[in-house]
């Protein structure tokens, strides 16, 4: 169910454009609401759906965000916070959710389904387990109030799109239109309050039915959901920041199920595919890397020698993909400081959090580095390429005498083109530990000699390469 929605987010994306500036009211959390007045198409018993974008800016006991419960013993419908501190769970016809369910200055849509007197809770369309005895939901003259409930219970924060349904909505139903604007025509909608106003001490009901909605206290006019939806904030907190990032990368991974306003908040570069671009596009809005200096990415390859991986690349590296055949598949990637990778067990992502570059010619080590089938690098600037793998012919014809060795050993090898060199030993995870030799070799049979240096025996690689070429030799220290 991740991507069915695309459509029907693009229409909706739109649809806010098309009607301009969105808007909320801003609650203060003391006395202010909005009342609308009592009519029998609002008293619902059985069959009912509540609806609202909420932006808590502070928690309270009970604070209200739709309710028709306003007398002792109304018993009308009620959707609030919770009355179990510290209040950041959801409360609805005195069912609860567990707290921790909100944080402060973030945007939650919430549903609120009575489906013949069996409660669902749906929070960004996820539906949330409920616990406790409901309410028996009896009709009442009570109006109904949006941000306030029972005496002084009043919400803190924002609200927005608040509609209500004589009918049990679906997940389905709630998931494709919560991004939405409805024409106020849908079958079973009988009050329905955009926001949008903007001004004034009126909230104008949207179907017709004129359950206008009046202003008390002295509420304020704020930007809306729709408005403050920016592409990469993925937790609606009007920011963007580590927390997007750490959500898309679990989206992407599919280790976490994004509604389909995430997924389209996700697609950062707006290309219906989320992968590794949307992730280096997002840190560097987040790091306002523009300012950066680095060098665009427009050719890579990776080459595969033993179980040594190594990228090569004309451009800065700011994050890569790999999919994987083999589930089991082991990593030792030895990232530089700054970077962090998710994996699943058939994909792994790396990306820069500070705007470091891979080091130039990059290699890991990989327990199996066949069952590598894609590799695609991203850069800055939103360059990607997808990398080809680079069969690299051997021709240092290598040689380490003697192997297992102690004290030291006689690294040999051959050059058929002068060129320059890196000669490196690395320990049994892939570990950089030092380099041996470097620079200009001529053609022609050469020796270096390499004696381990306060360090523990066992199994290390020697790595020698130029620029279009490797070779690794596993030796074995014995002390």
């Amino acid at each position: 169910m991740k991507y069915f929605n695309y459509l029907i987010i693009t229409i909706c994306f739109v649809m806010r454009l098309l009607n301009g500036q969105d808007h909320s009211i801003n609650f203060d959390g003391v006395n202010d609401y909005v009342r609308i007045s009592d009519n029998s198409e609002l008293d619902l018993t059985d069959n009912y759906t509540l609806e609202a974008w909420i932006f808590p800016e502070t928690f309270d006991w009970l604070s209200g965000i739709i309710s028709k419960y306003h007398t002792n013993a109304a018993n009308g419908y009620i959707l609030r916070l919770t009355h179990q501190s510290p209040y950041t769970g959801l409360g609805f016809d005195e069912l609860v959710t567990n707290t921790g369910l909100l944080s402060s200055n973030q945007w939650y849509h919430i549903a609120a389904v009575n489906d013949g007197g069996d409660r669902k809770l749906y929070v960004n369309g996820i539906q949330v387990s409920l616990s406790g005895s409901p309410l028996n939901v009896s009709s009442n003259n009570n109006p109904i109030r949006i941000g306030s409930d029972y005496a002084s219970r009043f919400f803190d924060g924002r609200i927005d799109e608040v509609r209500i349904w004589n009918i049990p909505r679906t997940e389905n139903d709630v998931l494709e239109c919560m991004d939405s604007t409805l024409s106020g025509a849908e079958n079973g909608l009988v009050a329905y309050f955009t926001f949008n106003e903007g001004n004034g001490d009126t909230l104008f009901d949207q179907t017709g039915n004129e359950h206008h909605g009046i202003l008390y206290g002295d509420p304020t006019w704020a930007e809306g959901y729709t408005s403050s939806a920016i592409l990469g904030d993925i937790n609606f907190d009007e920011i963007l920041n580590i927390y997007d990032a750490v959500m898309l990368v679990a989206i992407m991974l599919n280790l976490e199920e994004g509604t389909p306003s995430q997924l389209e908040l996700c697609d950062t570069n707006q290309d219906d595919v989320i992968d590794i671009e949307d992730i280096v596009l997002l840190f560097q809005w987040i790091l306002n890397s523009n300012q950066i200096s680095r060098e665009i990415l427009t050719s890579g390859s990776y080459r595969m020698t033993n179980n040594l991986v190594t990228f090569i690349s004309d451009g800065d590296i700011a994050g890569f993909e790999m999919y994987f055949n083999d589930v089991k598949i082991h990593f030792d990637h030895h990232l530089p400081a700054g970077w962090n990778y998710q994996k699943s067990d058939e994909r792994l992502v790396a990306f820069s959090i500070d705007g470091t570059p891979l080091p130039e010619n990059y290699s890991f080590f990989i327990s199996n580095p066949n069952s590598i089938n894609k590799v695609k690098f991203a850069g800055w600037d939103r360059s990607s390429v997808d990398a080809n793998i680079s069969h690299i012919p051997r021709t240092f014809n290598m040689k380490a005498i003697p192997n297992p060795f102690n004290p030291g050993c006689n690294i040999s090898f051959t050059i058929q083109n002068e060129s320059e060199l890196k000669i490196s030993i690395y320990d049994i995870n892939g570990r950089y530990i030092q380099m041996i030799g470097q620079g200009f070799y001529g053609v022609g049979n050469h020796k270096l000699y390499w004696e381990p240096k306060n360090m523990s025996s066992g199994t290390y690689f020697v790595k020698i390469e130029d620029e279009n070429n490797v070779q690794i030799k596993k030796i074995l220290f014995l002390k």
